[in-house]
């Protein structure tokens, strides 16, 4: 194996891997300190593929009102309708729907695909040197 083609898998493999990290932070960050609220929705748009964009806002608790974007929903949402949002009051995650807090699962995907991968491109570099 060339070293150029170990160095773009090893850079590739890293980057996928710090970027599932990232999503479990947001993810953790939601779960353990993000603060309920009760977002009302002020826009519904419908994506191709018949999925639902809504426009949410929701009071901080500072008193200001904040706006998001939650989309891929699958039932479209009445405008001026409730519903329960999470938000992170440090600002790591964005905020989003409490229901796809809790459907998530925080798994390490990418991970478990690029450290084989990575030990395995490191195996033959070394190999033929």
């Amino acid at each position: 194996m060339s070293v150029w083609a170990y160095v773009v898998i090893a850079a590739a493999c890293i980057a996928l891997i710090l970027l599932d990290i990232r999503g479990i932070r947001i993810y953790r960050a939601l779960r353990g300190r993000g603060i309920p609220v009760k977002a009302r929705c002020v826009g519904v748009n419908r994506e191709d593929g018949g999925l639902y964009t809504v426009l949410l806002n929701y009071t901080h608790a500072d008193g200001r009102v904040y706006q998001f974007k939650e989309g891929s929903l699958k039932a479209p949402v009445r405008m001026g309708a409730e519903l329960d949002a999470l938000y992170d009051p440090a600002g790591y995650a964005p905020p989003t729907i409490s229901s796809r807090v809790t459907r998530k699962r925080a798994f390490p995907y990418f991970t478990v695909v690029c450290l084989p991968l990575l030990a395995a491109a490191t195996s033959a570099f070394v190999h033929v040197l």
